[in-house]
């Protein structure tokens, strides 16, 4: 509708029986003709279809019929019009539908024009007592379809915008709902016996977005995972069983796998799946690229979870560092780290000094905080006051040697905790270990898996000659190590909020 021949709307599919396509008016105008031309180049030329208007947006009658050069001429109209459709005749079909321009003869301008917003025409002609029902399913269908066209979203694809919502029953309805060539079909007498299951809408919608596609047990996958895992998940209850279930199920039980797939290994995996679903290119290996693993290995780890521990199924996966684990155990051996300490962070009570620990002059006293703080069976040696003391970590690979059973560290965080803090250690094989830690700031223990505080000092000192009487603490770090390895390095974190006063190797 911008005045351009040049230029057209097309669609990405076919358009058959039951589709349609609305231009809906912000009023309604007063129009003398409406000519609407398709196709270019001889090719999708709209010929067995029907244009049609409605002065209330609801109740449409034919105005024109489009002819074998693809346009339609509605003359002489002289009535109100608030909404134009093209429609197909029935039974007929279009490979696609390319609309070059809709042009209204109007003393009112058409200045403005945008795809509307998501919407479901409904038919309750054949079931006016389920007004009520009709009118909650259609608010959650229209509420939750932007979310849906996010969920399904593949680059380029611009999926419909509308669907007709019949409530019929009758011999050879379907037994609850169905959605097809533009059209979806609600089961009347389903829908009075469940009266609480409108969501049914929002799983026909997702196929709506869907647009077809294959193969059909993903389809319904996807579907159910629409309404039960994103709309609904408070409603969603389900039952596999172990001995017949399989990776490839449809509804609950695929809507459950896809879940658990996308919460565990890949969260834009449904999306993935969808697009080549749409575009006929699904394979089973799709999973182990995107989930690293095959699709057998993965239901066979759903299924242990299932049967296993179902209550939590769907529970987040905690963070690395937040993973319970114990501290390592520790016998008589041990020995000390040399560190490349960098900064002054102990110091002596009334001292003037710098940046301190927490780089704003504050740092732990030599009184409060003595040259031996044994936990947990290690004894770290502090560095005395009046030198470099302390090791801001910023990613620095520090020397080890020898083989032993674990390693720890004497430190504590600054500005806050620092959280999902990665330390690698290097044997000298050419393997490593990667440990995630979360440091709990000076000022505050979080008690996180893998902490210990081994010492809580009355005070600290400021750098003005002051103290500051709020406790302040340091943190012990326990990771266990592969003793039948020979130790090359340690690398440490890099963000620079933490702070370490000493480190040891045990057996």
């Amino acid at each position: 509708m911008d005045g351009d021949p040049g230029t057209s709307y097309l669609t990405y599919g076919g358009m058959g029986d039951g589709d349609d396509f609305r231009v809906i008016l912000s009023a309604p105008v007063s129009a003398k003709s409406i000519r609407v031309s398709t196709g270019a180049n001889g090719e999708n030329l709209l010929t067995d279809a029907l244009l049609e208007t409605s002065q209330d947006g609801s109740a449409y009658k034919v105005a024109a019929r489009f002819g074998r050069d693809g346009v339609a001429y509605a003359q002489k109209l002289g009535q109100h019009v608030k909404s134009i459709r093209i429609r197909l005749r029935p039974h007929a079909g279009a490979s696609h539908l390319q609309i070059n321009e809709i042009a209204v003869d109007s003393d009112v301008p058409i200045t403005h024009v945008q795809a509307g917003a998501p919407r479901g025409f409904v038919d309750i002609s054949q079931a006016p007592d389920l007004a009520k029902w009709a009118a909650k399913a259609e608010a959650q269908m229209e509420a939750f379809w932007p979310d849906i066209d996010a969920l399904l979203y593949t680059d380029k694809f611009i999926p419909p915008n509308s669907v007709n919502v019949i409530y019929t029953t009758g011999p050879g309805v379907t037994g609850v709902a169905a959605t097809g060539g533009g059209v979806m079909t609600v089961n009347s007498a389903y829908a009075r016996r469940f009266p609480n299951d409108t969501g049914l809408t929002v799983h026909e919608t997702a196929h709506v977005v869907q647009s077809g596609g294959n193969p059909g047990w993903l389809i319904e996958a996807i579907a159910d995972y629409v309404r039960w895992i994103r709309f609904e998940p408070q409603n969603f209850t389900f039952s596999i069983n172990p001995k017949t279930a399989t990776p490839h199920d449809p509804y609950r039980t695929g809507a459950a796998f896809l879940g658990w797939c996308e919460l565990h290994y890949d969260r834009r995996l449904v999306s993935k799946l969808n697009e080549a679903t749409r575009f006929g290119d699904y394979q089973d290996e799709l999973f182990e690229k995107y989930c690293g693993k095959s699709i057998g290995t993965l239901w066979n780890e759903f299924m242990t979870v299932y049967q296993t521990n179902r209550a939590h199924l769907f529970d987040k996966p905690l963070p690395p560092a937040m993973q319970p684990r114990e501290l390592p155990t520790v016998g008589k051996m041990s020995a000390s780290v040399e560190l490349p300490f960098n900064e002054v962070g102990i110091v002596a009570d009334g001292s003037k000094f710098g940046t301190g620990f927490d780089g704003e002059g504050a740092a732990y006293s030599d009184s409060a905080l003595k040259a031996t703080v044994s936990v947990r069976g290690i004894s770290f040696t502090v560095k005395p006051a009046g030198q470099k003391n302390i090791l801001i970590a910023k990613g620095q690979e520090v020397p080890l040697s020898g083989s032993y059973k674990s390693i720890w560290l004497l430190g504590a965080s600054v500005d806050g905790p620092y959280r999902n803090q990665t330390l690698t250690v290097n044997y000298d094989d050419g393997t490593s270990a990667k440990f995630y830690q979360n440091f709990s700031d000076w000022s505050q223990p979080m008690g996180f898996p893998g902490e210990v505080v081994a010492v809580k000092t009355p005070y600290r000192d400021m750098s003005d000659g002051s103290k500051d009487t709020r406790p302040f603490n340091v943190y012990a770090y326990g990771f266990a190590l592969d003793p039948a390895k020979t130790l090359k390095s340690i690398l440490l974190p890099s963000e620079g909020g933490i702070r370490i006063l000493s480190m040891k190797l045990a057996n």
